[in-house]
């Protein structure tokens, strides 16, 4: 379907099957389309069987009502249930797994989840693993979650090594219903997806860049519209990206992630979220612009694009022997090369070795420009 179509007002206005590292997944993404979703899920998985709901805090009782009538109605064999405090850990990857056993859900049956990026992330693994794979359907319940849950799930964390195990996504479907998110245009949800759609873009292509630039306006104005071609799109590039035969493709997915964790680990909750992945971003395009792989037109346009989209820079103080701890903590913690993901154009993100001259030098000029404390 082309974003033409998806402006029209169709019941699904955007459908895409996104490729997966082992798989692909059905992605349907529009506003006011979660009564459909049963629909397609009965036409999909064929003859119904067994279907557990499952929903966080995050899920507004009418959606999670919608979704309980209309699967009913199609058919399915349906179990409800509330999922309380689910870390993102293997810890709540078991608590989830023993809720499947005590609701004797099986390989035949469908899961349906209904929350926020952790909650998903972790019925992305638990689900992938329970009896060798049973199929999930996501329901995001946050921008950011429509972007990168399904392709990208976040890692789960041990205790003391946040992020450390990795997983790639297992999703079959995700519905996207924007009127789910309950954010405005300028809250942190929707610029943490902002973030997400520039990252995603800078992975991609030039091409998923520019159309992103184009958008920005109408992004920022909240456009409906816009914004349900541009989750498609992300998702999309996200999943490209994901799923690519080249290792140093699928490592791009690291842009900004390591000086971003590094910052929010020193920062003591003074800085959003957004904010630090889209220094994260800056960040690594000023190291790639020293080393002359990257043109410093193009680090600029990396920067407006930033700034059309509402999305700042640090204003607390920084201790910059601290952030340089953090970020080799954080290198050094799933390699043994000091190394970041740097892009080398608009479009192409490559995994980059850094000497520790250089990082700390950027290090303390990044430092130097955040206000003193």
């Amino acid at each position: 379907m082309t974003e033409s179509d998806a402006l029209v007002g169709n019941p699904f206005p955007v459908r895409q099957w996104v490729p997966m590292r082992k798989s692909s997944m059905d992605l349907r993404v529009g506003t006011g389309i979660l009564k459909e979703l049963p629909r397609a899920l009965r036409t999909s998985v064929g003859r119904p069987h067994g279907c557990a709901l499952l929903f966080d805090k995050t899920a507004a009782a009418d959606a999670v009502e919608t979704l309980r009538r209309n699967l009913s109605e199609r058919g399915f064999d349906l179990s409800v249930s509330e999922l309380s405090e689910l870390s993102c850990s293997l810890v709540g990857a078991q608590d989830l797994c023993e809720l499947l056993a005590s609701l004797h859900v099986t390989g035949d049956d469908l899961v349906v989840v209904v929350g926020n990026y952790e909650t998903l992330s972790v019925a992305s693994f638990a689900c992938a693993a329970w009896c060798d794979g049973v199929s999930l359907a996501q329901v995001p319940t946050s921008p950011l979650a429509a972007i990168l849950a399904g392709p990208a799930p976040r890692a789960l964390d041990l205790p003391g090594a946040p992020y450390m195990i990795g997983q790639e996504g297992s999703a079959r479907f995700s519905a996207v219903d924007t009127e789910l998110f309950g954010c405005a245009p300028d809250d942190e949800p929707m610029l943490q997806a902002r973030a997400a759609m520039v990252k995603a873009a800078m992975c991609d292509s030039e091409k998923a860049f520019g159309e992103l630039w184009d958008s920005a306006d109408d992004l920022v104005s909240g456009s409906p519209s816009a914004l349900v071609v541009r989750i498609q799109a992300a998702v999309k590039s996200c999943g490209k990206t994901v799923s690519a035969s080249s290792a140093a493709v699928r490592q791009s997915v690291e842009y900004g992630r390591s000086f971003s964790r590094a910052l929010l680990s020193v920062a003591a909750g003074a800085v959003p979220r957004s904010v630090a992945m889209a220094d994260g971003m800056r960040f690594a395009a000023r190291l790639a612009a020293a080393s002359q792989s990257l043109s410093v037109d193009d680090m600029f346009t990396q920067d407006d694009l930033l700034e059309k989209l509402g999305l700042g820079t640090t204003e607390v103080a920084i201790d910059e022997g601290q952030l340089l701890e953090a970020i080799r903590a954080e290198l050094f913690s799933r390699t043994r090369r000091l190394m970041l993901a740097l892009p080398g154009a608009l479009g192409r993100v490559r995994l980059a070795a850094v000497d520790e001259a250089t990082l700390a030098e950027h290090v303390g000029a990044w430092c130097s420009t955040r206000p003193t404390a």
